[in-house]
């Protein structure tokens, strides 16, 4: 008895002691491949990011790219150890993926295209190569052309039925997550609709692997919703969500607890609240500093309708909707359109490291003089918080008074707002196919009395 109680607490503690890191020396399938290729990239970075002890600095584009370039090498000898002839359909999907990871697209594509055709290939094995096919597709430049030749492999995974489902629901997150961080509503909605649908058969056993990217869905397309000015059919969609999705929490890595109604309190309840300031009077923006700003650095909303955007100078998304913004200002700025913005300070700009307030300032002041808009009315907020967490820059905002009255998620965040000073429509992000529906309620608020 004391021998098995013995074994069984080694059985146990075996269970518990997480397997060492996967190397390239070891490597005996290609799936061991990719294993051992992120296995290194994390060593390296760590490598790189704590070159002595005690020491950490950021992660920089320039250790990704040396790091990448490393393991490409490595990944290389790893993939030549196979025989693409000798392996069955999922071997050949796993020495896709190592040949997409290391940037060989043309190989990856090739072993793809043999998977699809291969007569012993299973409807997952095929799942799984057009799923890989969407992954390197998404490592392409965005565009027109490549969106409408991934929506053509969605179609084409969909099309292998409910066998193909893990592979299915991964690839329609991925494609409405970068729709999220392109903005693009079409999108949104159409991959936001497939996995809120995907969630109403979803068994009891998944809802907590599941639920958080199903929760993700119903706050994406709320936010494209509320964009084209459906602020009540988005609110609907979310209170819905939080009825049926608001208990599931992440799986905890450490075994402790899940949190109770995580989804409810970190995917909808901001959502919520952001949408239910429609409506509301908008609030005074106020800042220490400002670049054409009022003389007594406050802003009053009312006796004008405004376009108030939430923006930054490392802002993509933000620099995107510049040049829509600017035709909306040139078509209406003489009715009584006008339009204001607010940001906060980061401590950089661009390449350029711990920078003082007034350099910063300096900065935005070209930055948007550049993107013709340097005539706006901008309130500089207080500094945000830049730490460098295991590598890696985090930003910790300032409790800055606009993001707290606007409830700013992420940015842009546009508010369009009336004569009246009542905030009548709230954007997250921003898509030029909304252009047009801005316009049209720029013109409906500049009638109004």
């Amino acid at each position: 008895m004391y021998l098995s109680l013995l074994l069984s607490i080694a059985i146990i503690a075996l269970q518990q002691t997480p397997a060492p890191p996967m190397t390239f020396a070891q490597a005996v399938t290609p799936a061991d491949c990719i294993a051992a290729g992120r296995a290194f990239m994390s060593k390296r970075q760590k490598e790189l990011t704590q070159p002595e002890p005690g020491k950490t600095i950021p992660l920089t584009s320039a250790m990704v790219t040396q790091a990448t370039t490393e393991k490409n090498v490595e990944e290389k000898s790893c993939a030549a150890k196979f025989d693409a002839k000798t392996l069955p359909p999922a071997g050949l999907v796993s020495l896709a993926e190592v040949y997409g990871d290391m940037g060989d697209v043309p190989a990856s594509a090739a072993l793809i295209d043999t998977v699809k055709k291969h007569k012993d290939a299973t409807a997952s094995d095929k799942a799984s190569a057009i799923a890989l096919q969407i992954n390197n597709g998404l490592r392409e430049p965005k565009g027109d052309e490549r969106n409408a030749r991934l929506e053509k492999m969605i179609d084409e995974l969909d099309a292998l039925g409910t066998a193909a489902f893990e592979q299915q629901f991964t690839a329609h997150s991925r494609m409405n997550g970068y729709y999220r961080a392109d903005d693009i509503d079409a999108g949104i909605i159409k991959h936001s609709t497939w996995l809120i649908k995907a969630g109403e058969t979803c068994a009891p056993a998944d809802r907590n692997r599941l639920g958080l990217t199903i929760a993700s869905a119903h706050v994406n397309m709320a936010e494209a919703w509320a964009g084209q000015g459906m602020t009540d059919k988005a609110l609907a969609l979310l209170r819905d969500g939080v009825s049926k999705w608001g208990d599931v929490s992440p799986r905890p890595a450490n075994g402790s607890a899940p949190v109770p109604n995580y989804a409810r309190d970190n995917y909808f309840k901001p959502e919520i609240e952001r949408l239910e300031l429609v409506g509301t009077p908008a609030a005074p923006i106020t800042a220490p500093v400002w670049l054409n700003g009022p003389a007594n650095n406050k802003l009053e909303m009312a006796g004008h309708v405004t376009l108030l955007e939430f923006t930054a100078h490392w802002c993509g998304p933000c620099r995107e909707s510049y040049p829509g913004i600017n035709r909306l200002r040139a078509k209406y700025g003489a009715q009584g359109f006008r339009v204001a913005q607010a940001t906060q300070l980061y401590g950089y700009f661009q390449s350029e490291r711990g920078l003082d307030a007034a350099t910063e300032i300096a900065r935005d002041k070209v930055y948007f003089e550049e993107h013709h808009i340097g005539d706006v009315p901008l309130a500089i907020g207080p500094k945000v918080d830049v730490k460098v967490v295991n590598g890696k820059v985090e930003y910790i905002p300032a409790k800055d008074p606009n993001d707290v009255n606007y409830k700013v998620g992420g940015i842009p965040q546009i508010h369009l707002i009336d004569k009246k000073g009542n905030i009548r429509l709230i954007m997250v992000g921003y898509d030029d196919a909304n252009e047009e529906k801005l316009a049209k309620m720029i013109e409906s608020l500049l009638k109004e009395k």
